[in-house]
């Protein structure tokens, strides 16, 4: 019997267009380019941070999710491993994945510091690593950019210079979108007061964008769970 959260987990990987868990091995051909996109730990001062840099993972893991030639691990099963300390290679192999991406963010003021690699679980050797400083308002151009590397790491030849956003963001306001997380944060939580306060943050999200589709559906979803109780 499904609980509660595994519900919402399922749910919400409807709404946010998440990868759906597909063994590598299934396609030979693509098997190569398989991976799973661990959590990225939050190293900010804040302890209440681990929301941001979870949607930070989530934006990064919808937008490589989108590549045909890419197999990616839904979220519910990459992010099952958050805070465990196990060896990468151990990860790909319960994951069926050939390579993995994990990271890091901080926040600190109008500040960011994010760093992610790109591992290669047959050896453990990184294809690529960055740290990306940036003013906070550069969150979504920063979600792209390391998306955009890990492509291009893979060597997939789909991305040039003047390729297409990987994908259109949502809303451009920093504000709504960091209500928005702490929305979705809270809506994983199988409480009526978690969801209560998670409408809370949708509806705050919404007044400073209005247009903000993703807000608007998060409350919708809200709402349905809290009949749950």
């Amino acid at each position: 019997q499904p609980s509660q959260a595994d519900e919402m987990d399922a749910f919400w990987g409807l709404t946010d267009e998440e990868a759906v868990d597909e063994p590598a091995e299934s396609d030979p051909q693509r098997a190569d380019k398989s991976l799973a996109v661990l959590p990225f730990v939050a190293m900010s001062s804040g302890p209440d941070d681990e929301y941001f840099a979870d949607g930070i993972t989530e934006e990064i893991l919808n937008s490589l999710a989108q590549l045909p030639e890419l197999l990616v691990t839904a979220r519910t099963s990459a992010f099952s491993f958050k805070g465990k300390d196990l060896p990468i290679q151990e990860i790909a192999t319960m994951l069926s994945v050939q390579h993995v991406v994990e990271g890091s963010v901080r926040r600190s003021g109008d500040r960011l510091r994010v760093t992610a690699q790109l591992i290669r679980a047959e050896d453990g050797f990184h294809l690529w690593s960055e740290t990306y400083d940036r003013n906070l308002d550069n969150i979504f151009a920063v979600q792209e950019e390391i998306a955009r590397a890990i492509v291009d790491a893979l060597k997939l030849p789909l991305l040039g210079k003047d390729a297409a956003p990987l994908k259109v963001t949502a809303t451009t306001n920093v504000e709504a979108y960091d209500l928005y997380l702490l929305g979705r944060h809270h809506a994983r939580e199988p409480s009526a007061e978690s969801l209560q306060t998670a409408v809370d943050y949708y509806e705050r999200a919404i007044a400073v964008d209005p247009g903000y589709a993703l807000a608007h559906s998060g409350l919708a979803d809200a709402y349905m769970f809290l009949s749950d109780y």
